[in-house]
């Protein structure tokens, strides 16, 4: 069975209780308020502190479709929803 996952912009508080609540009999639903700071944290200082070597692969290359999907979404419409299968 699939999952759905709703990710509510910070701002939207009242969005987020609103879903919980239409969905709160539906097993395969999640709703959350989005809990990541702004920027890139690799950037920085930690990035300084940890150099990259040729033969250092970047984990998390597939992931950033989707974080700029629900960056995207966020910013438009205040939530993304997300299906996991």
């Amino acid at each position: 069975m699939s999952r759905h996952l709703f990710i509510i912009a910070r701002d939207e508080s009242d969005l987020c209780a609103y879903l919980r609540r239409e969905f709160s009999g539906e097993e395969n639903v999640v709703v959350f308020l989005d809990r990541r700071k702004g920027g890139d944290r690799r950037s920085g200082r930690d990035r300084r502190s940890a150099p990259r070597t040729s033969g250092t692969q970047d984990r998390r290359r597939a992931e950033r479709r989707v974080r700029k999907f629900v960056d995207t979404q966020l910013r438009s419409t205040g939530y993304a929803m997300l299906q996991i299968s």
